[in-house]
C-alpha cells in the first residue's frame, strides 16, 4: 500500500527536519561545525528510519491483504516491502559499523603512534555516531514507549475459570 510508504516518508522528513533542524541551530548558536554535522545526521538517519518504517507498514498490509483474499501478486508485494526494509535496515547497521570502527581505530593506531589528531578525530567520530543513534533511534523507542503504555492501560483482565488451586506436597 503506497499510501504507508508516503505516510512513513513525510514522518521521517517532519521529524528529521525538526529534530536535525534543532542541532543545527543549536551549531550554529554555538558557533560548532562539528554540531551542525550532528543535526545533518540526525536529519538523515530520522528520514531513513521513516522510509524504512513505512516500508514495513506498507509491506506488512499488503501481505496480510493478499493472505485474507488469496492475492498471490499482493502477497509477494509485501514480501519485498519487507525484505527491502530488512535490507536497508541491515545495510543501515553495516554503515553505522564501520564507522564505528574507523573511529575506533583511529583513536588506538592515534594512541600508539601518539598522535593527538588522530585521537581526537577518532573520538570525534564516535561521538558523532553515538549521538546521531542516540537522537534518531531514540525517538523511535521514546514513541514505542509511549504506545506501549497507551496499549498496556487500556487492557482488560479477564478471569480464567481453568485455573486451579494446586498445592505442593
Amino acid at each position: 500500500m503506497g499510501f504507508l510508504k508516503e505516510l512513513g516518508q513525510f514522518a521521517g522528513e517532519v521529524t528529521g527536519k525538526v529534530l536535525g533542524g534543532t542541532v543545527r541551530v543549536a551549531g550554529e548558536l554555538t558557533g560548532s561545525p562539528f554540531i551542525k554535522e550532528i543535526g545533518n545526521g540526525v536529519e538523515k538517519a530520522t528520514i531513513n528510519t521513516g522510509k524504512t518504517v513505512g516500508q514495513l507498514a506498507s509491506g506488512t498490509y499488503d501481505m496480510a491483504s493478499g493472505v485474507i483474499r488469496n492475492d498471490n501478486t499482493m502477497l509477494d508485494a509485501g514480501l519485498a516491502d519487507i525484505g527491502g526494509a530488512v535490507s536497508n535496515t541491515a545495510k543501515g547497521v553495516v554503515v553505522s559499523a564501520k564507522y564505528v570502527y574507523n573511529g575506533g581505530k583511529d583513536m588506538v593506531v592515534g594512541m600508539k603512534d601518539e598522535d593527538m589528531e588522530r585521537v581526537k578525530l577518532g573520538a570525534k567520530n564516535l561521538i558523532a555516531a553515538a549521538a546521531v543513534t542516540t537522537l534518531a533511534v531514540g525517538l523511535v523507542e521514546v514513541v514505542d514507549g509511549v504506545e506501549s503504555i497507551e496499549s498496556a492501560e487500556s487492557v482488560e483482565m479477564i478471569a480464567n475459570p481453568n485455573i486451579d488451586d494446586v498445592t505442593p506436597h
